[in-house]
């Protein structure tokens, strides 16, 4: 890659549009920085940037390094159609809509208009090496972010550190899974174990609960679904990803309560205890033999000796 293409990119970059007429609102330079991230963690593996829950998720924790004011990717990811290296593809249907829109209004309406966008392939490149994605990324940072860059380089630091732990979960499968053996991928604080679970399930389940198989997402596009540990962490539960299913709130709490678990054959089942009296009761009922939803890789099934102690210790029949 010629040293100009890369100074060409680095211009462009240098000035994109910031919003400071409430106090300065980097939302360019933050999707950018989150969109460095999933690429340097494999997250991102071809130049189609998909406006989902994990780049919200990303954008969001930058985000809050930066500024208290609300968060709002939709208003980056395709305002940033100004600068000549950024584009849409739209959903089907939605190409007229999107050469004549003047605005995006809430993520909702991001997601239904656009597929997703995509750099020049020239700037793509640059962004999958990593000397050179490290150079872009500094000039994000000394352009943008002067003032928190102390804060910056720490979270980049931390989140390589989650995904580290996150890459050691899911590539442990081709070890035989054990309750009474936990596997722990290495001596990390509690917060780092925590996100790095968190991240591998979301990462299997797609931010789906495997109850219900709906995505669940705030007005700004987080994700509100949860990783739960199928045997708990405080009953020698560990960070195998086969111990570990993605929940909605509501099925979470069902799960860990006792009232559901799942049987042999990756069918919910549902405690005697809920009886069809009222709403609640009627949507766990319901549920009954209902197939949970299962990983593209069946390596990344979960366990079924963590259910059998599910069922056998928490479930209440």
């Amino acid at each position: 890659m010629e040293v100009n293409v890369l100074h060409k990119y680095l211009y462009e970059i240098r000035n994109l549009r910031i919003d400071r007429a409430h106090g300065s609102a980097p939302h360019q330079p933050v999707l950018l920085l989150s969109i460095i991230e999933m690429i340097e963690q494999g997250q991102i593996t071809e130049n189609k940037i998909i406006p989902s829950p994990g780049l919200v998720e990303t954008f969001i924790k930058y985000w809050t390094k930066v500024t208290n004011r609300k968060p709002k990717l939709e208003l980056p990811f395709f305002h940033m159609k100004s600068r000549s290296f950024w584009h849409h593809q739209p959903n089907s249907g939605y190409e007229t809509a999107l050469s004549v829109i003047p605005q995006i209004k809430s993520f909702t309406q991001l997601r239904n208009i656009i597929a997703y966008g995509y750099f020049d392939d020239a700037l793509y490149l640059l962004l999958t090496n990593a000397e050179t994605r490290d150079i872009i990324q500094q000039t994000i940072i000394e352009t943008y972010l002067l003032d928190f860059k102390e804060a910056i380089y720490s979270l980049i630091s931390e989140e390589k550190q989650i995904s580290e732990y996150s890459q050691k979960i899911l590539q442990h499968v081709d070890h035989d899974f054990s309750i009474d053996k936990p596997f722990v991928p290495f001596n990390a604080k509690k917060s780092t174990r925590t996100s790095g679970f968190r991240k591998a399930i979301m990462q299997v389940y797609t931010y789906t609960c495997v109850i219900c198989e709906i995505q669940i997402l705030t007005l700004d596009g987080a994700s509100l679904t949860e990783a739960a540990h199928i045997v708990p962490v405080e009953h020698l539960g560990n960070d195998d990803v086969r111990n570990g299913i993605s929940l909605c709130q509501q099925h979470h709490w069902g799960f860990d309560n006792g009232l559901l678990s799942v049987n042999e054959v990756y069918k919910v089942i549902v405690s005697d205890l809920m009886v069809e009296k009222g709403p609640l009761e009627w949507k766990f009922t319901t549920l009954t033999d209902k197939g949970i939803l299962l990983p593209e890789n069946r390596e990344h099934y979960p366990a079924p000796e963590a259910f059998a102690w599910h069922r056998e210790n928490v479930f209440r029949k």
